[in-house]
């Protein structure tokens, strides 16, 4: 089972790489001297909506890796080319090293999320714990949910943070706040993710705008977003698979 996310910032990484807008113009004359710090204060101030959370240099001369709103981009020294949705590998080890740095990058202290915003979905024994943050709405939260029943997994505790998307799905912030407020939370949330049952309109409060922070926070600006017991985060459905099957 194929992990896709339903991503906000897939679109400005996509017009990233379809512009390649020239940072160098952005920054002094010299381009050779532009450094990490230029590098971060020129590409956040083309891209706003894309914060900057580290810029370090990579194996190869000249390239930057830059880690904003929760993906890798690299940057060349001159700033003037871009490369969004690339994954460097070393070829003598076969070494990802994208998918190195991103468990690294992204990893936090699972102890400290706040589980009393998240709806519990308790499995068995619920032995196993993860978090995920997922938009009622979004396709691919819904493929992953099918996906765990059929094969049918147990013993394990999945703390859903509801996280809508408005700008792509402008209906999923009602529907979180009524399986929020349901009766049966649980029940509301499995009965529309899996058998597409929607919930009862209903309001009151609820911790949406606190995993909207929370979210912003860890750098997370898609769904599906999984984080599995020991803080990384799950760049595939299977790692979560055989995470919860191995059971510490």
């Amino acid at each position: 089972m194929t992990l896709i996310r339903h991503s906000r910032t897939n679109r400005l990484a996509t017009a990233v790489l379809a512009t390649l807008i020239p940072l160098a113009a952005l920054a002094d004359s010299d381009a050779d001297n532009i450094d990490a710090h230029n590098i971060k204060v020129q590409f956040e101030k083309a891209y706003p909506a894309m914060k900057i959370k580290s810029v370090l240099p990579t194996p190869i001369p000249g390239l930057y890796e830059v880690f904003t709103n929760g993906n890798i981009l690299y940057i060349d020294k001159s700033g003037q080319y871009v490369l969004a949705g690339a994954t460097l590998v070393e070829d003598s080890s076969k070494r990802n090293l994208t998918a190195e740095r991103m468990k690294t990058l992204t990893a936090i202290a699972f102890a400290e999320l706040p589980l009393k915003d998240a709806i519990a979905i308790k499995k068995g024994n619920g032995a196993y714990k993860f978090a995920i943050f997922a938009d009622p709405d979004c396709p691919h939260c819904k493929t992953l949910e099918t996906g765990l029943e059929k094969l049918n997994l147990s013993d394990y505790t999945a703390y859903v943070f509801l996280l809508p998307l408005e700008e792509l799905h402008p209906e999923a912030k009602a529907k979180a706040e009524a399986i929020w407020c349901a009766k049966d939370r649980n029940a509301a949330w499995e009965n529309w993710m899996l058998k597409g049952t929607a919930p009862q309109t209903a309001t009151c409060e609820n911790p949406l705008a606190s995993n909207a922070q929370l979210a912003a926070k860890l750098g997370v600006a898609s769904t599906p977003t999984i984080y599995l017991n020991n803080g990384q985060q799950a760049q595939a459905a299977q790692e979560l698979i055989a995470a919860i099957k191995a059971k510490p």
